[in-house]
């Protein structure tokens, strides 16, 4: 009896101090409650966090952003080109759920669009043939009745970065670059905003 009480007592000590120290946290609930924050540099340091953290449920955290956050929409777009070049590299034949779920933002005519943009930017830098389709879509987007001309400028070139009826184009981040790696420094995407006319 004395053995069984002294070996609960061993395990209850060592749970609290698991739970102290914070390793029965779960990272995602961290997460999930700073990228709302009011603060940039907190939500900024979350994206890069969920961009590195081996969880697929960060993709909708990341996709979240990508569609509703002015500041840092960029930021997601290449934490998740990270993943969907991470989801190109996995074994077997299952489709990329990054290219999928970020084509559906790109499509999502009801979207802002520097957002359904910079979607079609994260698309092309994946690399995955598997958006061509979306892109191609991308290539007639309207606002409204009116021209999406970002929205329409970044799927073509996302379309040439996948050697789609052009003779190519370079990817703005390095195909080597992210997959598979932690990554402490981000580059930022480029700037998808068209010159207005005079």
């Amino acid at each position: 009896m004395r053995v069984k009480l002294t070996i609960a007592a061993a395990m209850f000590i060592i749970s609290a101090v698991l739970v102290a120290g914070g390793c029965a946290v779960d990272p995602m609930e961290r997460l999930s409650v700073q990228i709302q924050s009011d603060d940039v540099v907190e939500r900024r340091a979350a994206i890069y966090e969920l961009g590195n953290l081996n969880d697929p449920r960060t993709i909708e955290e990341l996709l979240n952003v990508l569609e509703k956050d002015d500041d840092l929409h960029g930021a997601a777009a290449v934490a998740l080109v990270k993943k969907g070049r991470e989801a190109e590299k996995a074994p077997g034949n299952a489709p990329n759920l990054v290219v999928e779920s970020v084509g559906k933002i790109l499509a999502n005519a009801h979207l802002a669009e520097q957002f359904r943009a910079m979607a079609a930017w994260a698309l092309g830098e994946i690399g995955s043939r598997e958006a061509i389709g979306a892109l191609q879509g991308g290539t007639g987007a309207t606002v409204g009745t009116a021209p999406a001309a970002m929205v329409r400028k970044a799927s073509t070139e996302a379309l040439e970065k996948l050697g789609n009826a052009s003779a190519g184009r370079a990817f703005d981040i390095a195909m080597g670059e992210l997959a598979g790696q932690n990554i402490e420094v981000w580059k930022d995407p480029p700037d998808l905003s068209v010159p207005v006319e005079d």
